[in-house]
């Protein structure tokens, strides 16, 4: 387990990487990303017993469900990708680590959002790609910063 879940845990903080650079530079979370990100949080999450498996699974449809509706209802504000990163960082994290990344991502993007609109960098009409915020969040809980 402790080969197999420090290679999970590389590749993790390998793609979340990718995540955010590519979010930050282009606005989108590719499913190319995306979608291996779930397989390592599939198979993390596996490794770790059927029980956490299954928890993680339930978790992570209640809240990449909860960010999907977000997406679909307001669509300009969030994407279909961050509902699938969020998911994926559910599926690897469990609760209540990616409860602890969201609040994180979610203060820092506040903090740096509120930052550069003082500053008069952003408008309140402009986007800011929230991956990278998720990113930090995650890496948070994982305990890497």
């Amino acid at each position: 387990m402790f080969f197999w879940g420090g290679l999970l845990k590389a590749l993790f903080i390998v793609l979340t990487l990718f995540l955010a650079v590519v979010d930050y530079f282009t606005m989108r979370l590719p499913d190319k990303l995306t979608f291996p990100l779930l397989g390592v949080g599939l198979i993390h999450a596996a490794l770790l017993g059927s029980q956490v498996l299954l928890q993680n699974v339930l978790f992570a449809l209640i809240i990449g469900g909860l960010f999907a509706l977000v997406a679909h209802i307001y669509p300009n504000g969030m994407g279909m990708g961050d509902a699938k990163y969020v998911t994926a960082l559910a599926l690897f994290l469990g609760f209540p680590a990616v409860i602890i990344t969201l609040s994180v991502a979610t203060f820092t993007a506040l903090l740096v959002g509120g930052i550069l609109l003082l500053r008069k960098h952003i408008t309140l009409k402009q986007h800011i790609p929230f991956g990278p915020f998720l990113t930090i969040g995650a890496w948070f809980s994982l305990k890497i910063f």
